[in-house]
């Protein structure tokens, strides 16, 4: 029954690409997406820290002839990354059930297994954040496929762990955290379950080998983040752009010699890091077209130090988030003065009276309320009303 399998995510993806499409902002819309959609049809340069790689995406989909409006045109990348999303949301869904119920063999595992894939994947497509997202040029329908694609193979892995070239997956998963990075630094959160995947795989559970698992993940997230996101461009800044040359090009010489003496483990691990910078190498589009001077060139990056300040994202400035009398002191945080007549010196039970109906109630249980029940006549501020109506959400 794979067939079937490929037969109903396929029907997933297109219904799920049609209902998109359908509901897609015929041009540009608000915030980003014009932005957006303007350095993508002229290769320009967005905010920091930059999208290389929807750049070069948007750019192909403005050359489509498929719409008059070149917003549209672009617009269409979120449909089809969503519904690729939806789709791998299906299949992973099947593939847990498969992992708790074993594989489905008669017609009542068939529906309980792919019925509920289908049930679980569409309502998510429905939520109203990715429903949002899929509809108009933003980077998060895209960083939301590379999540989806990338925990599917993860488990594909797990499957097919005893089999040999399961290491391709892993190989795979690596290449698409290069790329993701060139639309959004989100996909990184996918690293935690990517890690506990392949332990709980391995290994029995023990206190010493789960808590060596999580040291491997942080020290695989700072190579990433530190390493290679942050330490290229500061190397570059600090010591010229020769040496973070020399220091990738050993690498690649690294895993060549690893993979040519056939240490595997080495080449794998070794390999991983090539395919990581190989995703990163978008972000040369940014530099490259800095140098041009399009149009629209935000913070101008066509130096290295006009770079690591793009990519430091240096224009956002910088405040400490654990200091509760600087946090005060700014604009954005006077709704606690609703909340205590001493704004310097609140007490314990208006400080837990703020945080339950404007932290949780208004900022977390709302929005996640809207994912399935919608919005309907929502009012600002509702958090301060004495009492709300039935349609206020």
């Amino acid at each position: 029954m794979k067939n079937l399998n490929k037969i109903l995510a396929a029907i997933v993806f297109v219904f799920s690409l049609v209902v998109y499409i359908l509901t897609m902002a015929p041009t540009t819309s608000f915030w980003d997406c014009g932005e957006f959609i303007a350095t993508s049809v002229i290769m320009g340069v967005p905010h920091p820290p930059g999208t290389p790689f929807y750049l070069l995406l948007g750019n192909f989909f403005s050359q489509i002839p498929i719409f008059d409006d070149l917003g549209a045109r672009v617009n269409l990348i979120s449909p089809i990354f969503s519904a690729f999303a939806v789709m791998f949301l299906y299949l992973i869904i099947v593939q847990l059930i498969e992992e708790w119920r074993g594989e489905a063999k008669t017609w009542p595992d068939f529906l309980i297994t792919y019925g509920s894939a289908i049930i679980g994947a569409l309502t998510f497509a429905f939520t109203d954040s990715h429903w949002f997202n899929a509809v108009e040029a933003e980077v998060y329908s895209i960083s939301t496929f590379f999540t989806s694609i990338v925990v599917w193979l993860i488990l594909k892995w797990s499957t097919n762990s005893g089999h040999a070239g399961n290491v391709r997956y892993i190989l795979i998963i690596a290449y698409m955290f290069g790329l993701a990075i060139g639309i959004h630094l989100l996909n990184l959160l996918a690293l935690p379950f990517i890690a506990l995947i392949v332990y709980f795989n391995k290994y029995e559970f023990k206190v010493n080998t789960f808590l060596a698992t999580i040291g491997i993940t942080l020290v695989t997230f700072m190579i990433i983040y530190l390493g290679i996101i942050k330490g290229i461009p500061n190397l570059a800044n600090s010591y010229g752009l020769n040496i973070p040359i020399i220091i990738v090009l050993l690498i690649f010489a690294a895993t060549a010699y690893a993979v040519w003496k056939n240490h595997n483990q080495l080449s794998t691990i070794l390999t991983c890091l090539v395919l990581i910078l190989i995703g990163f190498s978008t972000y040369t589009t940014i530099f490259v077209r800095a140098s041009q001077h399009p149009n629209i060139n935000e913070n101008n990056p066509d130096t290295i130090k006009g770079a690591l300040a793009y990519m430091n994202r240096d224009q956002y400035g910088d405040w400490e988030i654990l200091n509760p009398a600087f946090t005060l002191g700014r604009a954005e945080c006077s709704y606690s003065s609703r909340w205590t007549n001493n704004k310097s010196n609140p007490t314990t039970s208006e400080e837990l009276n703020f945080l339950w109906n404007y932290q949780i109630k208004e900022m977390y249980l709302r929005y996640f309320a809207w994912q399935f029940v919608g919005k309907e006549n929502h009012e600002e501020r509702s958090w301060d009303l004495v009492s709300l109506k039935g349609d206020v959400i």
